[in-house]
């Protein structure tokens, strides 16, 4: 185990190689906000991040070919560490890959005991790509366990992420921006610097409700609403049918520019498709560098 842990309530936790990858790329940009923590049994995963907290779990000599049980049983093992350092955070965001290995056993575990200290815990999770059958199956085992550990399990396809990076032009490997779209858009609603602010207590009610869970992040210029909806969409996340949502915590982000009007027909347009009776909670931020342009982060439940 190496470095030291602030004070800092939001943590950002990768476990296995694909979610130390992904948990350091989306901690760029971030580090005046949030805690960094890598876990792996692969020290190469630690490479780079000098302000990460690492705990490396397992023998030295193995670095793949991992069953989820054992990574778990490793993990367990750090369980004094891993107790002083989720023991001040209050928003704990976990990103691994799921498919066997260490994603697949010690991010339930450390997901267990992040709830289990108080936390609100969401995780990221990446699912295998469509031809890995075996990778496919430890998914669906471990899956359903880190659901009941976590308040909040975002699932991101691998073959879905891959096909929408190259489009972009940019690596899958590090989470082709979605990731860190997804995990910064998390931290930003908790911010507490906004005109109509969001707060830990906003972010659990909503995810409180029954069902599944999800985070959309849309951006794109304030006059075109509906341009900035569909752009949410394009993101290598699972299928759902947000219509049934039970709950909503919309958060939207602007240059000083971006009028109340432009506000409400963004929010209309996220809202359009809800239930009538989706519990539905506001918060609105100011960026001065976005000009006129604006950021929507969605976070649903209950589907």
């Amino acid at each position: 185990m190496s470095g030291k842990m602030h004070d800092g309530a939001l943590l950002i936790v990768g476990v296995g190689g694909i979610g130390c990858r992904w948990a350091k790329s989306a901690y760029s940009g971030l580090e005046s906000t949030v805690e960094l923590l890598l876990v792996d049994a692969d020290e190469e995963s630690f490479e780079q991040s000098p302000d990460a907290s690492t705990v490396h779990i397992g023998p030295d000599d193995v670095k793949q070919g991992i069953l989820p049980e054992i990574s778990s049983s490793w993990a367990r093992e750090y369980a004094h560490v891993f107790s002083r350092m989720l023991e001040r955070a209050e928003l704990v965001l976990i990103v691994t890959g799921l498919g066997g290995g260490v994603g697949g056993g010690a991010s339930v575990w450390i997901a267990e005991q992040a709830r289990s200290s108080g936390a609100l815990v969401v995780t990221i999770a990446g699912l295998p790509f469509d031809d890995q059958v075996s990778r496919m199956r430890w998914a669906r085992l471990s899956r359903p366990r880190l659901e009941s550990a976590s308040h909040a399990t975002i699932g991101i396809s691998l073959s879905s992420l891959a096909q929408r990076s190259v489009k972009r032009g940019v690596p899958w490997q590090n989470g082709g921006g979605w990731v860190s779209s997804l995990v910064g858009g998390l931290v930003r609603t908790q911010a507490r610097m906004g005109v109509i602010n969001l707060d830990l207590m906003d972010l659990r009610t909503i995810l409180a409700q029954a069902g599944r869970s999800t985070v959309l992040v849309g951006e794109g210029m304030a006059v075109d609403a509906e341009r900035i909806f569909r752009s949410a969409f394009d993101a290598p996340l699972e299928r759902i049918d947000i219509g049934n949502a039970a709950a909503c915590l919309l958060h939207i982000e602007g240059g000083s520019s971006v009028s109340l009007g432009d506000f409400d027909q963004i929010a209309g347009a996220f809202t359009r498709g809800l239930h009538d009776n989706c519990n539905v909670i506001y918060g609105a931020s100011i960026d001065k560098e976005m000009s006129g342009e604006v950021r929507v982060i969605a976070v649903l439940s209950g589907l």
